[in-house]
């Protein structure tokens, strides 16, 4: 057996010898080597040997394999097929990885320019006809693979040659028939979304992009509701994965089995067997930020599951019914638990977030009161927290959402201080208060928990003594938002007591406030260009510093008076309330406003950045190689066919 595995492997490298040595191959050949099973090892190693020079010398010769490879696919022969997409996937990968200079070099080597519009398009015609048919999925998979690597051979993805013919021959109704059919959806939507979610990238803000034409006019309910299940089925996954390994790393079997009544905390620990697929939180992000009817799917209950196996039986599983934004909260309170390591996640997780507070039926959504889930949000243990557990309750997502956002910013005081997405976490909140002051939503919530969580992400960064004024706007926004409370909390506030409980805070904390206006203060003697910035602070800090100088002398007068040093709590709400009629504050103007969120131009660079990222793990983590139950069965298919 070994001697002719041995024969096998050596008939594949003699002919792929002579095909890079320049010697001309028959048909018959031809015909014999797509029916030989891939050597990726010995393909690969034939490649590596050869220099730059010595491969573009090699252009027609490549050229013409490629052709071959692109006329072979038009058979429609299975294990044809599957040879061909493994050759024309090791051919891609073995010639980017030299230093052929420009991306237009390589198409080239591989395709020949003169010749490269008519092949490409021949190409992506078949790989269309192979994912909408009714072929095995382990061609749609291979093919699928092959748009993997093609999409992510160079980092930047805009630079990347081959992807222009993708815009130009769109594959997009291909992602759609594999989205849309569930016994394929299964198993190969997620990678369909991680391929569309490069493609959206491709020249996003230079031309229209057609692929985000496609997915911005999207109103076909089945493609929708097929694009939420995907990506519902892989967050879950994801926060399954993420809690297990939490909790394995920090309970015994009996707090393992309590957890299943209450939930437990552990502290973040390095998750090093968990990958966390970026291409499609991106995907996410680009349905949400492009397509408003996307949002109706966020908010409806689906079923998840674990999908189909490979011959397309259901696995026994347990199905969950959630929907999409109830996960996708607990999947960010994960990512926002530790985002030293997951820092370009949780960027998009607050952009997803960011766009779902700025739709109105979201904000409804979240809002209803009938509409009541119990979802998680992990809490990251730490020493001052008494409560480890917390019985899991049903709220209203925007309850959830406003615990969120208390949670990151009471748990990532570092001194790296991310301060770009402390300044996402004031917007998604001020987003929030709009809609409540606009719409009158008494939300039921403990709102002394969020100003808490406000003032000390405020004093921590303050006492960092950073030195860039761009900290200046989120002191701005941390303004606006207690303004917010202060000139319209009337309308928002779930009681008159919740008025007097902010005063209490504000005055118990005025030292924060007081630094805060000395910041201002020091930047805007410095004249430097943040002039206009810091008379905002300055200006959005006035009513704060007005309850301040208005109550702290009455305070401290009926201290005196009483013999007391420290006053209750009760107390101090007490003289609040007896002194509300002389207090004056200065109107506001435009705090329910806010610039609605865009990608341009502060968000581009994280863009490009992110998808050099992601490109980069899609090539290190792809592997080419055919298993051999799946070789088993197109040998199978392919013999049934022939008799």
């Amino acid at each position: 057996m070994s001697v002719h595995k041995t024969l096998f492997k050596s008939k594949f490298s003699i002919i792929y010898e002579s095909i890079l040595k320049g010697e001309e191959q028959d048909d018959a050949v031809w015909e014999e080597l797509f029916l030989i099973k891939v050597n990726v090892g010995a393909f690969e190693d034939l490649f590596s040997k050869l220099s730059s020079n010595e491969l573009i010398q090699l252009k027609s010769s490549i050229n013409k394999l490629f052709r071959k490879c692109v006329d072979g696919l038009k058979e429609e022969h299975s294990i044809k097929s599957l040879n061909i997409l493994m050759t024309l996937s090791c051919l891609v990968r073995c010639v980017w990885r030299r230093d052929l200079g420009e991306g237009f070099r390589a198409v080239d080597v591989l395709v020949g320019f003169d010749e490269a519009e008519q092949i490409m398009s021949s190409l992506i015609e078949q790989l269309h006809k192979i994912l909408i048919s009714n072929q095995l999925q382990e061609l749609k998979y291979y093919a699928l693979l092959f748009l993997k690597i093609l999409t992510s051979v160079s980092d930047n993805i805009s630079q990347n040659t081959m992807v222009e013919y993708l815009m130009l021959h769109s594959l997009w109704f291909s992602f759609c028939k594999v989205i849309v059919t569930p016994s394929v959806r299964s198993n190969l939507g997620s990678h369909s979304l991680s391929i569309l979610a490069l493609l959206l990238n491709y020249r996003k803000n230079e031309y229209s992009n057609p692929y985000s034409i496609k997915v911005a006019g999207c109103d076909d309910e089945l493609l929708l509701n097929g694009f939420g299940e995907i990506l519902l089925n892989y967050i879950n996954r994801y926060n399954n994965t993420a809690l297990a390994v939490r909790q394995a790393s920090n309970q015994s079997y009996s707090e393992y089995i309590s957890s299943w009544i209450y939930w437990t905390y552990p502290s973040v620990e390095e998750e090093k067997d968990l990958k966390l697929d970026l291409s499609l939180l991106l995907c996410l992000y680009e349905i949400v930020h492009l397509n408003r009817s996307f949002t109706t799917v966020l908010t409806q209950t689906m079923s998840s599951s674990t999908g189909d196996d490979a011959d397309g039986e259901k696995q026994k599983s347990e199905e969950c019914h959630s929907n999409l934004i109830s996960t996708f909260l607990t999947f960010s309170s994960l990512i926002f638990s530790n985002v030293r390591d997951n820092l370009a996640a949780a960027q998009l997780c607050f952009d997803i977030l960011l766009c779902v507070s700025e739709d109105n039926y979201a904000n409804a959504f979240m809002h209803d009161e009938n509409q009541v889930f119990p979802v998680f949000i992990y809490r990251t243990k730490l020493r001052h927290r008494k409560d480890n557990k917390k019985e899991l309750t049903a709220m209203s997502l925007a309850y959830i959402l406003l615990d969120l956002t208390s949670e990151f910013l009471m748990t990532n005081l570092t001194k790296n201080f991310p301060f770009e997405l402390y300044s996402k976490c004031y917007r998604v909140i001020h987003r929030i208060l709009c809609y409540q002051k606009k719409c009158r939503v008494r939300l039921n919530y403990p709102w002394e928990t969020l100003w808490n969580s406000i003032i000390s992400a405020v004093k921590w960064s303050n006492s960092l003594k950073l030195d860039d004024p761009e900290i200046i706007n989120n002191y701005i926004q941390v303004g606006r938002i207690f303004n917010m409370f202060v000139m319209y909390g009337d309308t928002f506030l779930p009681n008159p007591g919740s008025y007097d409980e902010l005063y209490y805070e504000l005055l118990r904390q005025h030292g924060v406030f007081d630094a805060l206006n000395e910041t201002g203060l020091k930047y805007l003697e410095k004249g430097n260009t943040h002039k206009e910035a810091c008379k905002e602070l300055l200006s959005n800090l006035h009513n704060v510093r007005a309850i301040v100088n208005h109550f702290s002398p009455k305070i401290e007068a009926w201290s005196t008076a009483n013999k007391i040093s420290t006053p209750t709590p009760e107390e101090v709400m007490d003289i609040v309330r007896s002194n509300y009629d002389t207090l004056t504050l200065k109107l506001q103007d435009g705090l329910d406003h806010f610039e609605r969120y865009s990608e341009v131009p502060k968000e581009q660079q994280f863009f490009t950045n992110l998808i050099r990222k992601i490109t980069k793990d899609k090539r290190e983590s792809t592997t080419v190689q055919i298993e051999t139950t799946a070789y088993h069965k197109f040998t199978t298919v392919s013999n049934i066919g022939q008799c």
